[in-house]
């Protein structure tokens, strides 16, 4: 590799992490740096040609690589940070500066590093850094609700951390090797294939929003700063799809029971997150329900991966495409959430007009990435190239996903409508907004996309007789949408974390019951009096050990991020 691609690659890593050298010195000024940080990543990645660097002295043999595949996932992940970033200055008001600019660059640092690591050990490192840094933006507002969202999120992460790093080790015990792309094959000949298999659908599942492992995902977004919410949406949890793409044993024969079970967890995700958000009242946690729905979508497609080894080179363009699609809308409508609108109404046609079409884009507008994704998705996965037990209802579920997603979008933009906040924007702010909004329109079309027998190129538009597979979804939606407005004067609620608030009301029920004087006092059995004397002393330790040990596994992983350098 030549000096000028190395450098290039160190800056592209590395520069987050210099510029957390400035914190002591720059105060309100650092915050300038954040839309630069991610720059060397998005040169780096439209940059053609692929590369591999080894680095042999690092970790246990590490090989950072730039393929096409990651190409695609690095452009969404350092295009949406330098929107948010360049959002974040007209954002941000000075309070916890700079611990937002710490976590920033450092959730910034892991999510690019994973994108172009090659081998488990550098991969689970930036993994990890991105997963425990990103805590200090879900909290950064200290408010009652961000502690509590923080908490569920680092519940969660350390459980999902725990079952990747159990399946990677094991993984890798059996490959000899600490490659990624070694990995799929060996767990395909593995004993513990299953076992394996298992540990990282559900280590991954966390951060991409598994169904029963989605909690954090609409607890964290309404509390977090909003170009946080908009690449935690956008990029982060696309960290967990890649994951999948690089780890399982796809195309590889005996795995089409996951493939199915895959297939019938993305179809729960896909319209029960459609369900749950359309009954919400903050409009970040629609998107974060949207979010969810999107990725049972892809998760479809995973699955047919793994039951259809044969056909895993056209469906991975595919994945990479609604990746690239889903993640620069998504992160789009999560700007645009708090962006006011103009006073002047023809001013204001044009707001509206931006803030709708990335959402009609996610439901297979025409003319949009979405069409093309959609159409790509809907080719890969005709039911009769598929031996798959689930295939004659994908093409259904896919179009009751088209009509949930926009259903989501309709409530999104009228919960939008109901603010209806006016008054000028900082400048900053509104080009940020902008850039995303532009990249959701217009960059899908100008990628070199090589999807040679697909349906689905940036400079292809569909033909006449595909119109119409497109636009009916879109009409259901608007008319069921109509409906609802005039019929059901208030919606259902379902608070965020929807399975999670019925689990915390079963613990308070549990804990009041168990303090009634029956079970406290002389006549209670010696047993439970000992654990009433004992529980409040077990229950601090707990919490200072959880954060001793968030603490250390910080430091260590910053000190190994420095090491890299």
């Amino acid at each position: 590799m030549s000096p000028e691609m190395t450098f290039l690659v160190l800056a592209a890593v590395g520069l987050p992490l210099v510029w957390l050298l400035l914190v002591p010195v720059a105060g309100r000024w650092l915050r300038f740096g954040l839309p630069l940080l991610p720059l060397p990543a998005l040169v780096l990645a439209l940059v053609p040609g692929d590369w591999q660097w080894a680095l042999p002295w690092l970790l246990l043999d590490s090989l950072w690589l730039l393929d096409d595949l990651r190409r695609v996932f690095l452009v969404l992940t350092a295009l949406l940070w330098c929107s948010a970033g360049l959002f974040a200055i007209g954002y941000l008001d000075g309070k916890h500066l700079k611990r937002f600019v710490v976590c920033w660059c450092l959730t910034l640092c892991g999510n690019l590093g994973l994108v172009i690591a090659g081998d488990a050990g550098s991969f689970y490192s930036f993994f990890a850094l991105m997963t425990f840094a990103s805590y200090g933006l879900v909290v950064h507002d200290g408010s009652v609700e961000a502690l509590h969202a923080g908490r569920v999120y680092m519940v969660m992460a350390v459980l999902g951390e725990m079952l990747l790093l159990a399946g990677l080790i094991l993984a890798v015990a059996v490959t000899g090797s600490g490659q990624l792309a070694d990995l799929p094959e060996a767990i395909a000949k593995a004993d513990h294939a299953h076992l394996i298999t298992g540990l990282l659908l559900t280590g991954f599942g966390v951060k991409a929003g598994l169904p029963m492992l989605h909690f954090w995902l609409p607890l964290a977004h309404p509390v977090a700063p909003t170009p946080a919410s908009a690449v935690l949406s956008g990029a982060m949890i696309k960290a967990g799809l890649l994951g999948w793409v690089l780890t399982l044993p796809l195309g590889h024969e005996g795995f089409r029971d996951w493939g199915d079970a895959l297939v019938i967890a993305g179809a729960v995700a896909s319209l029960g997150g459609a369900l749950i958000g359309v009954c919400q009242t903050q409009t970040k946690a629609v998107l974060a329900y949207s979010s969810i729905s999107q990725m049972g979508l892809m998760l479809l497609l995973v699955g047919a991966a793994l039951a259809t080894p044969e056909r895993v080179d056209l469906i991975l363009p595919v994945i990479a495409l609604y990746a690239l699609h889903h993640g620069l809308a998504k992160g789009a409508l999560f700007l645009s959430s708090t962006v006011r609108l103009p006073r002047q109404r023809v001013s204001r046609g044009l707001f509206w007009l931006l803030i709708a079409l990335p959402g009609f884009a996610l439901a297979g507008l025409p003319w949009t990435s979405g069409a093309l994704a959609k159409l790509a998705m809907k080719e890969v996965l005709k039911a009769d190239k598929l031996a798959m037990v689930t295939a004659p209802y994908l093409a259904p579920l896919m179009t009751a996903g088209a009509v949930a997603t926009l259903l989501l979008v309709l409530r999104f933009l009228w919960l939008q409508r109901l603010k209806d906040e006016t008054g000028r924007n900082p400048l900053a702010l509104t080009l940020g907004w902008s850039l995303a909004t532009l990249g959701s329109l217009l960059l899908f079309w100008w990628l070199p996309w090589q999807a040679e027998g697909l349906v689905a190129s940036p400079r292809w538009l569909p033909e006449s007789y595909q119109y119409w597979p497109l636009l009916w979804p879109i009409l259901v939606a608007l008319v069921i949408g109509g409906l609802a407005a005039r019929l059901i004067p208030r919606a259902p609620r379902i608070p965020p974390g929807d399975a999670l608030v019925l689990l915390e009301l079963g613990g308070r029920w549990l804990w009041s019951w168990l303090e009634r004087p029956v079970f406290r006092g002389p006549r209670a059995p010696a047993s439970l009096n000992r654990l009433w004397r004992h529980l409040p002393g077990w229950s601090a330790s707990a919490e200072q050990g959880l954060r001793a040990g968030g603490i250390l596994a910080l430091t260590v992983l910053i000190l190994l991020m420095a090491a890299l350098l």
